[in-house]
């Protein structure tokens, strides 16, 4: 990813103001060709229709994203960037996004991510991963 990504390693002063500011739509563009996300789980990742995230896209080169469309994408990168640490490569996490997962009912790990609790819990899951904890 370029420098320009959203970084949730920053410090929460400097996430908040790009939040507020929206996150430019061509770094969301970034995230989701990194992580092969398909556009239409994208756009619901950040709570938009196919069809918003289809024009956000085509717009100017300096358009932004909402406010709330930055946050649902900062908490998604920040469990991206935990993810990328855990499997110690990008490739590795990709493929654990999309397989199901016994540990969240069967559902593959991206397709939680559209919601504050789904975040969290896919969060936890790798957090205990990262701990050895299964149960």
């Amino acid at each position: 990813m370029a420098s320009r990504a959203p970084q949730y390693d920053a410090d929460y002063l400097t996430r908040v103001s790009r939040v507020r500011e929206g996150v430019p739509v061509a770094d969301a563009v970034e995230v989701m060709r990194a992580w092969s996300i398909p556009v239409a789980r994208f756009a619901t990742v950040l709570g938009v229709s196919e069809r918003q995230w289809g024009r956000a896209r085509s717009e100017a080169s300096n358009a932004t994203l909402s406010p709330v469309s930055s946050d649902r994408l900062m908490r998604v990168v920040q469990v991206f960037d935990h993810a990328k640490t855990i499997f110690d490569n990008q490739g590795n996490a990709v493929e654990w996004f999309v397989t199901s997962n016994p540990a969240l009912s069967g559902e593959p790990p991206l397709s939680l991510l559209d919601t504050d609790a789904g975040v969290h819990e896919v969060d936890d899951v790798l957090t205990r991963l990262e701990f050895g904890v299964y149960a």
